[in-house]
C-alpha cells in the first residue's frame, strides 16, 4: 500500500494502480479533481442524453469508473445533477461578473445582471434549469436545497456590488433580501408567463419602475 491521490494503492508486481484502473490514464489527483471529472462526464452526458435521462451508470462510463466510485464522492445521480448545475452558475457568474461591475450606477448594475440572465437562461438548459421552478428542479431530479445554494451564490455575487455602491441604495439595506428580491424578480419572469410580451426597451422600462425603487435611494 502506498499513500497519495485518492485512495492509491500500487501493484508492485505490474506497477499499475488502483487509482488507474478506475480513472484511466490520468487520474485525480484530489477529492476536488475526482468531483470535477464526475461532473464533467455528467456534463458530457447531458449533451448526450438530456438531463432528465442521464444516469449514474452513464456518468460512471463517461468517466471511466464504476459506479462505486460515481457514489465515493457523490451521493446519488441527484446530487451529480445539483454538482453541475452549481457549478456551471458560478463560472456564469464569474463571466458575467466584469460587465456587470462595469456599468457606470447600481440600478445599470442590477439592470445589466438581470436582462442578461434573462437571456442566459432562455439560450442554455443548464443555467435555466437553475432559474426555473422548484417543480421544474424536482423533474429532473435536483435535490432540495440547490435553490436554496443559488440564493446564497447570487447574494455572495451582489455582496461586493452592493458595498462598492453603498451610497446609491437605501440606507441599511440588507445585502441578502436585496438579492433575493433580485433573483425573485428573474424567476418570476422566467417562470411566470405575464399578460404581455416585452421588448428589451420595455422590460428595461418595467425593471425600472418596479424593481429598482425597492433598492436605490431616492433621487431628486
Amino acid at each position: 500500500m502506498s499513500g497519495g491521490g485518492i485512495g492509491t494503492f500500487v501493484c508492485h508486481t505490474c506497477g499499475v494502480t488502483n487509482t488507474s484502473l478506475r480513472w484511466g490514464d490520468q487520474a485525480p489527483n484530489d477529492v476536488d479533481g475526482a468531483r470535477d471529472r464526475l461532473l464533467d462526464a455528467a456534463e458530457s452526458c447531458f449533451g448526450r442524453f438530456g438531463i432528465a435521462k442521464t444516469t449514474v451508470e452513464d456518468v460512471a462510463k463517461q468517466a471511466n469508473v464504476s459506479r462505486a466510485t460515481v457514489y465515493r464522492y457523490f451521493a446519488g445521480r441527484d446530487a451529480v445533477v445539483s454538482g453541475v448545475i452549481l457549478r456551471e452558475t458560478e463560472r456564469y457568474l464569474e463571466r458575467v461578473r466584469p460587465r456587470v461591475e462595469s456599468q457606470p450606477d447600481l440600478g445599470s448594475a442590477i439592470l445589466e445582471f438581470v436582462e442578461v440572465t434573462l437571456r442566459a437562461a432562455v439560450r442554455d438548459e443548464t443555467i435555466g434549469l437553475l432559474f426555473t421552478s422548484d417543480d421544474g428542479l424536482n423533474s429532473v431530479g435536483i435535490i432540495s436545497g440547490t435553490s436554496v445554494a443559488l440564493f446564497e451564490l447570487i447574494t455572495e455575487f451582489l455582496r461586493p456590488i452592493l458595498a462598492s455602491r453603498s451610497d446609491e441604495h437605501h440606507p441599511g439595506l440588507p445585502v441578502e433580501d436585496a438579492s433575493e428580491w433580485i433573483l425573485r424578480t428573474i424567476l418570476s419572469l422566467l417562470t411566470v408567463k405575464g399578460p404581455k410580451r416585452r421588448s428589451g426597451d420595455g422590460l428595461d422600462t418595467y425593471l425600472r419602475r418596479f424593481l429598482l425603487p425597492a433598492i436605490l435611494r431616492p433621487t431628486s
